[in-house]
């Protein structure tokens, strides 16, 4: 309940620039947020009031500020983010300013809820998952019982077109602001961020076809569906006309591919190679990517090999001590020049 208290507090920045550029934390305003009173309490304030000289705010937002302050993290409300551009925002980001280094910025919508930046595109009735069902007239037709993204040969074909499907609506649809519709957001100043959701949804049923009937986990059918190197794919092909931000799991996975395509797309530089094209998009070549996590077969064998000498060692090592144990005290004296030592 504490992100639902209400508060009001000066509109003046949390964080004011000093003369030198560097971002500082105003005390001032910090004090007068968290022990300033909810509405509920008593406080007198008009609309007239609020608009020339207050902003809506709650304790919880006061709280995280002083949360990120303490580790000298900027943190600020979506709108700031509206319409700027990447060097803008990393100016936002530049820990140098606070005695760090690197970049690293919180954002929220400052709402009771700490509400994300971005419209998500998650819609319920349209949540694609890796295991499903069949309904009666799929199991006629495929004799199959569930649906399941691991299956690549089969069923795993059709789930990944769906989520292809999902994933393109949600960048290439007409504009619009209801949460129950996929597409790019209409009010961008409101949603700065486009959010594509290129991984499996996870319900009930999901997970339990996937532990009883796949022995799958969730890195498992990201992995054996090679679900990130086609949607790496999809952004290499330049699939997507609006796009900002994009979610996959296992990251570790073609992470890399998929942030070396979206850095390097179209329309972000206007640097040109030598033959007067911009590099960039599909003038580039498209990053290598893997298929599996798992070791090649030939670093298999080769560990095989090694644990098994390892083994191996250790078993006669401990056989020949048995061994010695089993014959009593030995004399370890060595006869020199007719002389025992």
């Amino acid at each position: 309940n504490a992100l639902s208290s209400e508060v009001y507090t000066e509109i003046d920045d949390f964080y004011a620039t000093d003369d030198d550029g560097a971002v500082t934390y105003d005390d001032d305003n910090e004090d007068e947020g968290s022990n300033s009173q909810s509405n509920d309490q008593g406080d007198d304030y008009n609309d007239d009031q609020q608009k020339s000289g207050y902003s809506y705010f709650y304790s919880g937002i006061a709280k995280l500020k002083q949360g990120y302050r303490a580790h000298n993290v900027p943190y600020y409300p979506c709108d700031v983010l509206s319409g700027i551009t990447v060097g803008e925002a990393m100016e936002l980001a530049d820990l140098s300013k606070l005695g760090g280094k690197g970049y690293l910025l919180a954002v929220d919508r400052h709402d009771m809820y700490a509400s994300f930046c971005g419209k998500a595109n998650w819609v319920e009735d349209e949540l694609i998952t890796c295991h499903s069902k069949n309904d009666e007239n799929e199991r006629e037709e495929n004799s199959r019982r569930y649906q399941m993204c691991t299956d690549r040969k089969n069923t795993g074909m059709s789930k990944l077109s769906a989520l292809q499907e999902y994933v393109l609506a949600s960048a290439n649809n007409d504009a619009t602001d209801d949460a129950d519709e996929l597409g790019p957001p209409a009010d961008e100043s409101y949603y700065p961020f486009n959010q594509i959701q290129g991984f499996w949804q996870v319900d009930s049923e999901s997970a339990t076809i996937g532990i009883t009937h796949a022995a799958s986990t969730l890195l498992d059918d990201n992995r054996r569906s090679n679900v990130n190197a086609e949607m790496v794919q999809l952004a290499y092909e330049q699939k997507f006309t609006n796009i900002n931000l994009f979610s996959m799991d296992n990251v570790a996975l073609n992470g890399n591919a998929m942030f070396s395509v979206l850095r390097n797309g179209c329309g972000q530089s206007v640097i040109k190679d030598d033959d007067d094209y911009f590099a960039c998009g599909k003038n580039l070549v498209m990053p290598h990517m893997n298929v599996s996590q798992r070791l090649p077969l030939f670093w298999n064998i080769i560990l095989i090999v090694v644990y098994s000498s390892l083994f191996i060692m250790v078993s006669v090592m401990l056989i020949q001590a048995f061994g010695l144990r089993d014959h009593g005290l030995q004399d370890h004296r060595v006869e020199c020049n007719g002389v025992l030592i």
